[in-house]
């Protein structure tokens, strides 16, 4: 036979079944495990949002700090004009190559220098063709004079300036307008 006690048989005489209600009006005490069970819960929930908040804030401190060190820099607009600079060549017989041995320094071993001149008229080209080959020695013999003189690589500036006042002290019908080193590489 079943032990039952008060309760059990209460239950019987009344007729209870197991999926009825307990309406006899006390608490459901809890046990002790049970209590601290649930007290844990919530303190390892409020631990989680905690540990979540802060790495959710270290995160964030991160990402703002990554973004404020490699920043982009700003780029400005800057407008620039561009001017064209141009001369014409009108027949290339008036352009003028030379090799010049540079023997100063062991960097460099010839000067390459392409002269070339804007000639005003047809008259004063006929003349620069018939001189061509006095021309292309008093070019050759500055260009030597200032290799010589300087020890270094001269200035394209300085040469054009010589070139300009020979040149014309050769020529009798005219003078040249401009003098253009369109080519001035040491090698």
């Amino acid at each position: 036979m079943l032990n039952m006690d008060s309760k059990d048989q209460y239950r019987q005489e009344e007729k209870f079944t197991g999926n009825d209600p307990d309406l006899s009006g006390g608490k459901k005490e809890e046990t002790a495990s049970e209590q601290h069970a649930r007290f844990t819960d919530k303190k390892n929930k409020f631990k989680r949002n905690i540990t979540g908040l802060v790495i959710l804030a270290i995160c964030l401190a991160s990402l703002t700090t990554y973004s404020v060190i490699h920043k982009e820099p700003e780029v400005k607009d800057i407008k620039v004009q561009q001017e064209k600079i141009s001369a014409t060549v009108k027949d290339r017989s008036l352009v003028y190559p030379f090799i010049v041995p540079f023997e100063h320094t062991a960097e460099y071993t010839y000067i390459l220098v392409e002269v070339t001149f804007d000639v005003p008229d047809k008259k004063l080209y006929g003349e620069m063709t018939e001189k061509q080959n006095r021309i292309r020695e008093a070019i050759y013999d500055i260009l030597l004079n200032e290799v010589e003189r300087t020890k270094a690589i001269p200035s394209p500036a300085e040469i054009k300036k010589h070139i300009y006042m020979e040149v014309n002290a050769l020529l009798k019908n005219g003078n040249i307008k401009d003098v253009f080193v369109t080519k001035f590489i040491a090698v």
